[in-house]
């Protein structure tokens, strides 16, 4: 593992990033430098994970900073449907003296991963409006230990909008068997941020 200080971090990783196209880079959000991602950070100090999932997790930005200038250790699983993104991670995680296990898939299907695999699952800066949350949520439930922690923000992207706030996202969390630990809006104005426990109940039926 590689230790360095934030302003290191960041000259690496953008000059990986200046490797590649603007095309393959547009979507890329300025992890160390966001609101979003400070938001994050300061959140997940209290807790402890060892084995997590990054669902649609680029290159694993926030994986190699929370490593290489948090210090922390854990194992990282990345899912993501760009073809670019997941051939390029694990040289980009290179950069940190990381490894991570990168895997081409589309989030709208079943995921490719066993039952209680993870005990940390994020989903950073993505939009309800692209996706089923009922059947998302539902696999992130079945690949998450009892007491596993999932970590997600709901975003404008593009053209689209979010239709949660505070209230239908609790819904959402209680539908799909989760105990909400945390959630409030961040300064931004856009995102709303929620950590979430997985219930360690007998699982009811997802319904819509």
């Amino acid at each position: 593992m590689i230790y360095m200080k934030k302003e290191e971090f960041l000259q690496i990783h953008d000059a990986f990033l200046r490797s590649y196209s603007e095309k393959q880079t547009q979507w890329f959000v300025n992890v160390p430098r966001s609101i979003r991602f400070r938001w994050f950070l300061t959140a997940t100090n209290p807790l402890n994970w060892t084995k997590v999932l990054d669902i649609c997790g680029g290159y694993g930005e926030y994986a190699s900073y929370m490593q290489a200038v948090e210090g922390r250790h854990f194992k990282y699983t990345c899912l993501d449907k760009e073809p670019h993104v997941i051939k390029c991670g694990p040289s980009y995680l290179k950069n940190f003296g990381m490894k991570g296990n990168f895997i081409l898939h589309n989030i709208r299907k079943p995921f490719p991963l066993p039952e209680e695999a993870f005990d940390m699952v994020w989903l950073f800066g993505w939009c309800d409006a692209l996706f089923d949350c009922y059947k998302l949520f539902n696999e992130v439930y079945r690949v998450l230990e009892n007491n596993g922690i999932f970590m997600f923000n709901m975003a404008y992207a593009g053209k689209y909008k979010t239709k949660y706030d505070e209230k239908p996202l609790r819904e959402l969390m209680k539908r799909t068997n989760f105990d909400v630990l945390k959630l409030e809006k961040i300064i931004n104005g856009v995102d709303y941020v929620v950590i979430a426990r997985k219930c360690n109940i007998a699982r009811a039926e997802v319904t819509r």
